[in-house]
């Protein structure tokens, strides 16, 4: 049930990761889980959060990324972004991040079925191409969500549209996201039924704030 999330997975995610952080400032977080519950964590350990957090990253192998691990390194992918207008309410705003693969059919299907309100589609990819390799470590991916939040605040301006969030990148990459949260204002987070086992396509997940 889609409720569970606000009513029962995020109070019990909030308690336990401020329980949790109460003693201590270094905490490693092992993410394999749904890409909400990564943006979720985030969001209750944000940036005024004062925690050291490491997030133990599983793309091709088990590594710990942070978001100061290494050196900035200039030629890192950054982003190509583009603006598709879906009709001229005003409304809604969706983003597709094709960090890992590239969700922006599955999205443009999702919009057109069940989310007319959404007046604008924002496509961020890696300008290398999307690709389990396209994020090289936590202070790569921290960039990412800084460019990545700058460009949606630009698009937005003053009007703060709900935003939808439709994410295929690491758990690291969309934990950072997170803990921008309060600053995006209202977000509906989206998973995609890989497996089927609820026809299919993608279902929305958590709203935050809830």
């Amino acid at each position: 049930d889609q409720a569970d999330w606000a009513t029962t997975l995020y109070p019990e995610l909030k308690g336990f990761l401020l329980a949790a952080a109460k003693d201590s400032p270094h905490l490693r977080l092992i993410l394999d889980a749904h890409i909400t519950l990564a943006y979720a964590a985030g969001s209750i350990l944000n940036i005024k959060s004062g925690r050291n957090v490491e997030i133990e990253q599983r793309i091709l192998n088990r590594t710990v990324w942070h978001s100061s691990d290494m050196p900035r390194d200039p030629s890192w992918p950054g982003w190509e972004f583009d603006n598709a207008v879906l009709n001229d309410s005003g409304g809604d705003m969706a983003i597709a991040v094709c960090i890992t693969h590239d969700v922006v059919p599955s999205v443009m299907k999702h919009l057109a079925d069940f989310l007319p309100q959404a007046s604008s589609l924002l496509i961020a990819r890696p300008d290398c191409g999307a690709g389990a390799r396209s994020v090289a470590c936590g202070q790569h991916a921290f960039d990412l969500v800084e460019s990545l939040v700058s460009e949606i605040n630009q698009k937005c301006n003053a009007s703060k549209p709900p935003l939808h969030l439709f994410i295929a990148a690491p758990n690291a990459f969309t934990f950072y996201l997170g803990q921008r949260q309060a600053g995006l204002g209202k977000t509906t987070l989206y998973e995609y039924d890989f497996e089927s086992k609820n026809g299919g396509g993608y279902k929305a997940s958590l709203s935050l704030p809830c």
